[in-house]
């Protein structure tokens, strides 16, 4: 003789069994979802239907929709003004930030446009450089010396910035005057 309740049973193994007080309880054939959850006719999941539609928002999309998993494809090339706006924000916000900003614009768009490739190189190069000659100054000029010399390189760094953020704006090719290529 058994005391045990239908939803006391414990299920097999794999079998869903709703938190109590859902009504989603094994029903009086044993079949899981026959008193379940409102709306639902029978079985797991949403109601009939729900779902068929696609473009509606919070639906699944259709079988086989999904992107395919593993490395994303090509990425698609920059519209020239997104071009020209990615190259002279190299220049510009390393003449602000340093060599992160170019750093990054280069590792994100390199492959989407030859010219902020090739721009954001240039900036990347040069504030490189800048950074290597802070450090030198730091580590051996004296304090009120370094202070110029850290002054008036971050100040040159910022004119060559803007200077290159016009040009690169106008459709023009950038120079610095100095152009040591560690990143090639």
């Amino acid at each position: 003789m058994s005391d045990q309740h239908s939803s006391d049973q414990v299920p097999d193994y794999g079998q869903y069994v709703p938190p109590a007080g859902q009504g989603g309880a094994p029903g009086p054939q044993g079949q899981p979802g026959q008193n379940g959850y409102p709306g639902q006719a029978g079985g797991y999941g949403p109601p009939a239907g729900q779902y068929s539609q696609p473009g509606q928002q919070g639906q699944y999309p259709a079988q086989g929709q999904y992107p395919p998993q593993g490395r994303p494809g090509p990425a698609q090339p920059l519209s020239p003004a997104d071009t020209r706006t990615w190259a002279s924000l190299s220049h510009l916000l390393g003449g602000i930030l340093g060599f992160l900003a170019p750093l990054v614009i280069w590792l994100v768009f390199r492959e989407r446009s030859y010219v902020v490739d090739g721009e954001a190189k240039k900036a990347l190069n040069f504030q490189i450089l800048v950074a290597i000659v802070l450090v030198g100054a730091n580590l051996v000029l004296p304090g009120f010396i370094e202070g110029l010399v850290v002054f008036g390189v971050w100040v040159t760094s910022l004119v060559f910035g803007v200077l290159n953020f016009q040009t690169v704006g106008k459709g023009q090719t950038t120079r610095y005057p100095v152009d040591v290529r560690i990143v090639k």
